[in-house]
């Protein structure tokens, strides 16, 4: 798809890494309002963990409660950036790799998981679109099935099966 010259738009890369250490901060203050700050009234938020629930995360208050799910489960849970981020020219978005670590010590509500103790370190990558300075879409990509393992909630397809 071509864009007419006077319709593209591109986000201030120094924009960007600070708004993205403001993302990082908020989750690891474990304050989750804090996001509402940052992002649009109508955010999108789409994970492996939405995607897989049906979940739908749409707007400040829903990304908020987003954060408070996450860190209800994994109450010690820390992010750091692992790697430069990556820009597009044409286009206001953003991706930045991210590594979290901490214990499932908390609860997994809904479904009702109650914490394991398990430690867990696992990364991704999340890639944001802008609009002003905020963000209204985040696409993060990690291996859910691979923290599940990790916490002890999902033993896998071929673990012993009760006959």
């Amino acid at each position: 798809m071509n864009v007419p010259e006077s319709q593209v738009s591109t986000v201030d890369r120094d924009f960007a890494v600070a708004w993205y250490q403001s993302w990082i901060d908020a989750w690891n203050s474990h304050e989750p309002d804090r996001v509402k700050a940052i992002v649009t009234d109508d955010f999108v938020l789409d994970s492996p963990t939405t995607r897989h629930t049906g979940w739908e995360v749409r707007g400040q208050q829903a990304a908020s409660d987003y954060v408070r799910y996450v860190i209800t489960a994994y109450p010690d849970l820390i992010w750091e950036v692992t790697a430069p981020p990556m820009f597009r020219d044409d286009i206001p978005r953003a991706a930045f790799s991210w590594r979290g670590t901490g214990h499932f010590s908390g609860r997994l509500d809904p479904p009702g998981i109650p914490g394991t103790g398990r430690p867990f370190d696992f990364s991704g990558l999340e890639v944001f679109d802008f609009r002003g300075d905020r963000a209204c879409y985040l696409n993060a990509s990690y291996d859910l099935l691979g923290l599940m393992r990790q916490i002890g909630v999902y033993r896998g397809a071929t673990a012993s099966v009760p006959r």
